[in-house]
């Protein structure tokens, strides 16, 4: 990820939400869409930490991202930490409930739904989860602890991930088990 190319980065967000030409209908919708704020604050935010350069507009800035933090995590229910780094196009499919650790990675391409936690498993575990590239996440998945989740992997709904996910893997279960491996069944 290039993590200077903030703008481009939304852009490529925001292409995952209009698909196609754009239409009044589809601006109303980004105008109005709630994770879409989450992405913007969380880009801005980001920004502002690690690239303003000019020290007293960053600490001025730092605190104006920080009240649009809270403001948006109180009314999206979204909660992505500034220091988390994410690839360009990230997709959030619903508002609400979304919790992710500040040290978590995410890569290109990733489609996040609502009810989803990437984080520790808690109990003193430091080790977050690195998630690849054009990974999907499916409704109230959890996904903790320090584990990889390869490029082109389908977390079901409402997995709890603990273990490694190869590449192009689909996991379902509590605890999280492969059922296929690049569409053919284990």
């Amino acid at each position: 990820m290039n993590r200077r190319r903030i703008f481009p980065n939304l852009c490529e967000d925001i292409k995952r939400y209009i698909e196609g030409k754009i239409t009044l209908k589809k601006i109303f919708y980004l105008i109005f869409s709630q994770e879409i704020w989450a992405i913007i604050v969380y880009r801005f935010g980001y920004w502002v930490h690690h690239y303003c350069q000019i020290p007293l507009i960053r600490e001025i800035l730092k605190i104006a991202a920080f009240f649009a933090f809270k403001l948006t995590e109180l009314i999206t229910g979204i909660s992505i930490p500034f220091s988390v780094k994410i690839g360009r196009g990230l997709y959030i499919g619903h508002f609400g409930r979304i919790i992710i650790n500040g040290r978590a990675e995410i890569g290109e391409n990733c489609s996040i739904a609502t009810g989803v936690v990437i984080g520790t498993r808690g109990l003193g575990d430091e080790g977050v989860p690195m998630i690849g590239n054009n990974v999907f996440i499916g409704v109230d998945a959890k996904i903790l602890g320090n584990i990889k989740v390869g490029d082109g992997a389908k977390i079901g709904a409402n997995a709890v991930v603990i273990k490694d996910v190869p590449e192009n893997a689909t996991v379902v279960g509590v605890p999280a088990r492969v059922v296929k491996i690049k569409g053919k069944k284990v």
